[in-house]
Protein backbone atom coordinates (compact mmCIF):
# COMPACT_ATOMS: atom_id res chain seq x y z
CA UNK A 1 0.00 0.00 0.00
CA UNK A 2 2.95 2.36 0.59
CA UNK A 3 3.70 2.23 -3.14
CA UNK A 4 0.15 3.13 -4.18
CA UNK A 5 -0.02 6.66 -2.77
CA UNK A 6 3.18 7.94 -4.43
CA UNK A 7 2.21 6.23 -7.68
CA UNK A 8 -1.24 7.83 -7.68
CA UNK A 9 0.24 11.22 -6.80
CA UNK A 10 2.83 10.96 -9.56
CA UNK A 11 0.17 10.03 -12.11
CA UNK A 12 -2.14 12.81 -10.94
CA UNK A 13 0.51 15.48 -10.96
CA UNK A 14 1.63 14.79 -14.52
CA UNK A 15 -1.01 17.44 -15.16
CA UNK A 16 0.34 20.37 -13.14
CA UNK A 17 -1.46 22.63 -15.55
CA UNK A 18 -4.07 25.12 -14.49
CA UNK A 19 -5.14 26.07 -18.01
CA UNK A 20 -7.48 23.10 -18.23
CA UNK A 21 -10.46 24.12 -16.13
CA UNK A 22 -9.56 26.91 -13.73
CA UNK A 23 -8.98 26.51 -10.02
CA UNK A 24 -10.61 24.21 -7.54
CA UNK A 25 -11.38 25.30 -3.98
CA UNK A 26 -8.23 24.90 -1.90
CA UNK A 27 -6.01 24.34 -4.95
CA UNK A 28 -3.65 27.09 -6.10
CA UNK A 29 -4.22 28.38 -9.62
CA UNK A 30 -1.65 29.69 -12.06
CA UNK A 31 -1.42 33.40 -12.60
CA UNK A 32 -2.41 34.57 -16.06
CA UNK A 33 0.54 34.94 -18.40
CA UNK A 34 0.82 38.11 -20.48
CA UNK A 35 -1.87 38.22 -23.18
CA UNK A 36 0.72 37.62 -25.91
CA UNK A 37 1.64 34.26 -24.37
CA UNK A 38 -1.72 33.28 -22.91
CA UNK A 39 -2.73 29.78 -24.10
CA UNK A 40 -5.74 29.46 -26.34
CA UNK A 41 -9.04 28.91 -24.59
CA UNK A 42 -10.44 27.01 -27.54
CA UNK A 43 -11.58 23.45 -26.95
CA UNK A 44 -8.37 21.45 -27.35
CA UNK A 45 -10.30 18.53 -28.81
CA UNK A 46 -11.03 20.64 -31.89
CA UNK A 47 -7.40 21.53 -32.48
CA UNK A 48 -5.86 18.26 -31.31
CA UNK A 49 -3.74 16.66 -33.99
CA UNK A 50 -4.98 13.38 -35.30
CA UNK A 51 -2.63 10.49 -34.68
CA UNK A 52 -2.45 7.16 -36.40
CA UNK A 53 -3.98 4.21 -34.58
CA UNK A 54 -1.39 2.56 -32.36
CA UNK A 55 -1.10 -0.44 -34.70
CA UNK A 56 -0.24 1.86 -37.65
CA UNK A 57 1.95 4.36 -35.80
CA UNK A 58 5.66 4.44 -36.60
CA UNK A 59 8.26 3.39 -34.05
CA UNK A 60 8.91 6.12 -31.49
CA UNK A 61 5.46 7.62 -31.85
CA UNK A 62 3.39 9.58 -29.35
CA UNK A 63 0.66 7.06 -30.22
CA UNK A 64 2.89 4.37 -28.64
CA UNK A 65 3.89 6.01 -25.36
CA UNK A 66 4.91 2.77 -23.65
CA UNK A 67 7.47 2.07 -26.39
CA UNK A 68 9.29 5.37 -25.95
CA UNK A 69 11.52 3.96 -23.19
CA UNK A 70 13.27 0.65 -23.77
CA UNK A 71 13.11 -1.92 -20.94
CA UNK A 72 16.80 -1.20 -20.24
CA UNK A 73 16.26 2.58 -20.11
CA UNK A 74 13.25 2.23 -17.79
CA UNK A 75 15.08 -0.12 -15.42
CA UNK A 76 18.17 2.13 -15.34
CA UNK A 77 15.85 4.91 -14.12
CA UNK A 78 14.37 2.67 -11.40
CA UNK A 79 11.17 1.76 -13.25
CA UNK A 80 9.78 -1.59 -14.32
CA UNK A 81 10.94 -3.16 -17.59
CA UNK A 82 7.50 -2.79 -19.19
CA UNK A 83 5.34 0.30 -19.14
CA UNK A 84 1.64 0.19 -18.30
CA UNK A 85 -0.67 2.15 -20.58
CA UNK A 86 -3.33 4.20 -18.85
CA UNK A 87 -5.05 7.55 -18.57
CA UNK A 88 -4.49 10.48 -16.24
CA UNK A 89 -6.89 10.47 -13.31
CA UNK A 90 -7.03 14.27 -13.43
CA UNK A 91 -8.06 14.83 -17.07
CA UNK A 92 -8.02 11.51 -18.94
CA UNK A 93 -5.07 12.15 -21.27
CA UNK A 94 -3.09 9.07 -22.33
CA UNK A 95 0.00 8.18 -20.36
CA UNK A 96 2.39 5.33 -19.66
CA UNK A 97 3.80 4.35 -16.27
CA UNK A 98 6.82 2.28 -15.25
CA UNK A 99 6.88 1.45 -11.50
CA UNK A 100 9.45 -0.39 -9.40
CA UNK A 101 11.82 1.58 -7.16
CA UNK A 102 10.53 4.74 -8.82
CA UNK A 103 7.31 5.75 -10.51
CA UNK A 104 8.02 7.09 -14.00
CA UNK A 105 5.14 8.58 -16.00
CA UNK A 106 5.05 10.11 -19.48
CA UNK A 107 2.12 11.69 -21.25
CA UNK A 108 1.10 14.07 -23.99
CA UNK A 109 -1.58 16.77 -23.92
CA UNK A 110 -2.67 18.34 -27.22
CA UNK A 111 -3.16 22.09 -27.29
CA UNK A 112 -1.46 22.94 -23.98
CA UNK A 113 1.77 24.86 -23.39
CA UNK A 114 4.33 25.27 -20.63
CA UNK A 115 2.98 28.80 -20.03
CA UNK A 116 0.07 27.13 -18.21
CA UNK A 117 2.14 25.30 -15.58
CA UNK A 118 0.48 25.42 -12.18
CA UNK A 119 2.12 27.54 -9.49
CA UNK A 120 1.64 27.82 -5.76
CA UNK A 121 3.05 26.91 -2.36
CA UNK A 122 5.39 23.93 -2.52
CA UNK A 123 5.82 24.17 -6.32
CA UNK A 124 9.09 25.31 -7.90
CA UNK A 125 9.07 25.94 -11.66
CA UNK A 126 12.38 26.35 -13.47
CA UNK A 127 12.57 27.27 -17.18
CA UNK A 128 14.89 25.01 -19.17
CA UNK A 129 15.30 23.51 -22.64
CA UNK A 130 15.19 19.92 -23.83
CA UNK A 131 16.59 19.14 -27.28
CA UNK A 132 16.45 22.88 -28.05
CA UNK A 133 12.73 23.14 -27.15
CA UNK A 134 11.11 25.32 -24.48
CA UNK A 135 10.56 23.33 -21.29
CA UNK A 136 9.81 23.78 -17.59
CA UNK A 137 11.02 21.62 -14.73
CA UNK A 138 8.26 21.62 -12.11
CA UNK A 139 8.97 20.22 -8.65
CA UNK A 140 6.15 19.73 -6.20
CA UNK A 141 7.07 18.88 -2.61
CA UNK A 142 3.75 18.38 -0.86
CA UNK A 143 2.55 15.78 0.06
CA UNK A 144 5.40 13.91 -1.68
CA UNK A 145 8.22 15.02 -3.93
CA UNK A 146 7.23 14.71 -7.59
CA UNK A 147 9.23 16.26 -10.39
CA UNK A 148 8.11 16.84 -13.96
CA UNK A 149 9.69 18.12 -17.12
CA UNK A 150 7.10 19.62 -19.46
CA UNK A 151 8.15 20.32 -23.06
CA UNK A 152 6.44 22.38 -25.77
CA UNK A 153 6.60 20.25 -28.92
CA UNK A 154 6.50 22.15 -32.26
CA UNK A 155 3.22 20.40 -33.13
CA UNK A 156 1.38 22.17 -30.30
CA UNK A 157 1.47 19.14 -28.00
CA UNK A 158 2.73 19.40 -24.43
CA UNK A 159 4.90 16.38 -23.61
CA UNK A 160 5.60 15.58 -19.97
CA UNK A 161 7.80 13.26 -17.97
CA UNK A 162 7.21 12.77 -14.26
CA UNK A 163 9.15 10.93 -11.57
CA UNK A 164 8.58 10.11 -7.91
CA UNK A 165 10.44 7.80 -5.56
CA UNK A 166 8.82 4.68 -4.20
CA UNK A 167 10.09 2.91 -1.08
CA UNK A 168 12.88 1.04 -2.90
CA UNK A 169 14.19 4.18 -4.58
CA UNK A 170 14.49 6.38 -1.48
CA UNK A 171 18.03 7.70 -1.16
CA UNK A 172 19.10 6.21 -4.51
CA UNK A 173 17.45 8.53 -7.02
CA UNK A 174 16.55 12.20 -7.44
CA UNK A 175 13.10 12.75 -9.02
CA UNK A 176 14.18 15.82 -11.02
CA UNK A 177 17.25 14.06 -12.39
CA UNK A 178 15.04 11.14 -13.45
CA UNK A 179 12.40 13.36 -15.10
CA UNK A 180 15.12 15.26 -16.97
CA UNK A 181 16.87 12.06 -18.09
CA UNK A 182 13.56 10.67 -19.40
CA UNK A 183 12.87 13.89 -21.31
CA UNK A 184 16.39 13.85 -22.79
CA UNK A 185 15.91 10.24 -23.95
CA UNK A 186 12.39 10.63 -25.37
CA UNK A 187 11.99 14.18 -26.73
CA UNK A 188 14.57 13.74 -29.54
CA UNK A 189 12.50 10.73 -30.70
CA UNK A 190 9.20 12.66 -30.85
CA UNK A 191 10.09 16.35 -31.28
CA UNK A 192 8.60 16.38 -34.79
CA UNK A 193 5.21 15.07 -33.62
Amino acid sequence: MRRTAPFAMCAATLTLLAGCAGSTAGEPAATDPPSSTRPSTEDSSESAPESAPESEAPAHSLARLCELLSPEEAQKLGGSAEGEKGNSISDGHEQCTWSSDTSLVIGVQPGLKTTSVRTGPGITNTPTTIDGLTAVQSKESDPIVVCQVLVDLPSGNLFGTSAALLTGGAGEYDPCTLATEMANIIVPKVNDQ
